[in-house]
């Protein structure tokens, strides 16, 4: 063995070694990682391991799976990929699951979907299920049953010594709050779950023009307040690539798609339900393209159509307090693209319902309280990432409410120490630096998003 790589069962890379540049790939390719070794851990004992290893010798450490959430290019560090390890162990009877660090919510529904359960997963199958979940996890039907947060059962998390600890309510109150909805304070090796029942539900999307997104904002205004927590929906004026896998009325153009899930176990025709509930929205445009219909589980990401393959974006999030007529001149003339450069998405999500209820173990997730959690995106032009990054930094400036109330997952990137300890108040904040100088005292833990 090398004197400068840990002692794995894994497979390791340096730069220049073959293999290194997949080990290090991100789904989000705006973010090139550069360690100094990575370890591609074939077990749990790997991730303790190379910890250990890098914390020995000094090295900060930065933890890696599909790179959906990637904010660090982690130079000089000790790179842990956990992507190999998928493993989803099912509890059908008690309705839980405990998954591997690299599992993603697609291996999760594999095993529980058929038995008409699902874990409370976001609009992409591939995303990983840790990051999601204790970033808040907000699910395309979080109205009707909360946060991915708010149904953790226990966090098997690395201590200082690189030890594991399992932390619960019970046991760790404060580590199980601040763990739960507070994002990257350290290494996970397990998380265990409960998941709802979902034999079927209404779901899917309706495609207008994007030149009708003020008067569709005006309606959806109008509509929400009329949805009990059954219902769970998001408005996104998008500009969409010209993709063969999209339908041909949608390739290339600038739409505004409204997203809707309809959760009703005792409705006899939930179809029917549904359509009447969409009729609103449904008059207030042209409709080019409607999906919506029964779904069963397995088909959650058809309702956002979130994209799958790698990309260069920029993105930012923030909250909305009220719809008002000046939000949506201003949501209006951003997204429109025949003046000037526009966000490649600006994305409404009605809040409420089951995400402002207080859980039964309370966790540190952000935005329970906001109305509206808002998405703006901007693909990389020619230029990198310059005007994109400015570019969504601004248009989510000039649409959100201020204060505090943004979702974390959503947020992006915070490369100065204290920026993402914003998005809770300062008594919180405090806790969640106390719980990150537990678990993390030496500052190894390297996320692109420093607390202090």
């Amino acid at each position: 063995m090398h004197a400068n790589r840990p002692h794995t069962q894994g497979d390791i890379f340096v730069a220049g070694d073959p293999g290194y540049a997949d080990a290090v790939a991100t789904w989000d390719t705006s973010v090139s990682m550069r360690p100094s070794v990575v370890v591609t851990a074939a077990s749990v004992d790997d991730i303790a391991a190379t910890a250990s290893w890098a914390d020995a010798r000094g090295l900060d450490i930065a933890v890696h799976n599909t790179g959906h959430g990637t904010f660090t290019d982690a130079v000089d560090a000790a790179l842990i990929d956990v992507s190999r390890l998928r493993g989803v162990r099912a509890d059908l009877e008690n309705r839980t699951v405990a998954v591997q660090p690299g599992a993603r919510w697609s291996d999760v529904s594999a095993v529980v979907a058929p038995h008409g359960l699902i874990g409370l997963a976001g609009g992409s199958p591939g995303v990983g299920v840790v990051g999601y979940t204790l970033g808040g996890g907000l699910s395309p039907i979080g109205r009707t049953f909360g946060m991915a947060a708010d149904r953790v059962r226990a966090v098997t998390v690395l201590d200082a010594d690189c030890g594991p600890l399992r932390v619960t309510a019970q046991t760790e109150p404060e580590l199980f709050w601040a763990l739960c909805g507070g994002g990257a304070l350290g290494i996970v090796t397990e998380l265990e779950f409960e998941l709802v029942a979902l034999p079927s539900l209404f779901g899917g999307g309706v495609y207008f023009p994007g030149e009708e997104a003020p008067a569709l904002l005006t309606a959806y205004r109008d509509w929400v307040p009329s949805l009990d927590e059954r219902t769970s929906t998001s408005i996104a004026l998008l500009h969409l690539p010209a993709l063969p896998q999209l339908p041909e009325a949608l390739r290339g153009r600038y739409v505004t798609h409204l997203r809707v899930a309809h959760v009703d176990p005792r409705d006899p025709d939930i179809e029917a339900t549904g359509r009447r509930l969409l009729a609103p929205m449904v008059a207030a445009g042209t409709v080019i393209d409607d999906d919506t219909r029964v779904m069963g589980p397995a088909d959650l990401p058809d309702i956002h159509r979130d994209p799958v393959a790698p990309t260069a974006t920029s993105y930012r999030g923030g909250h909305v307090d009220h719809i008002d007529d000046r939000t949506i001149a201003t949501i209006a003339a951003a997204a429109d693209a025949r003046e000037h450069p526009a966000p490649t998405l600006i994305e409404l999500r009605h809040l409420g319902g089951a995400y402002a209820r207080t859980t039964r173990d309370p966790n540190s997730a952000t935005a329970r309280g906001s109305a509206f959690n808002l998405y703006v995106s901007a693909h990389w032009g020619p230029n990198g990432p310059d005007g994109a990054r400015s570019l969504a930094d601004d248009v989510a400036a000039r649409i959100g409410s201020g204060g505090v109330g943004a979702q974390l997952n959503f947020f992006g990137p915070a490369p100065h120490p204290g920026d993402l300890l914003r998005l809770w108040p300062d008594a919180d904040a405090d806790r969640i630096l106390a719980a990150h100088a537990r678990l993390d005292p030496r500052g190894r833990l390297r996320t692109g998003r420093p607390l202090r």
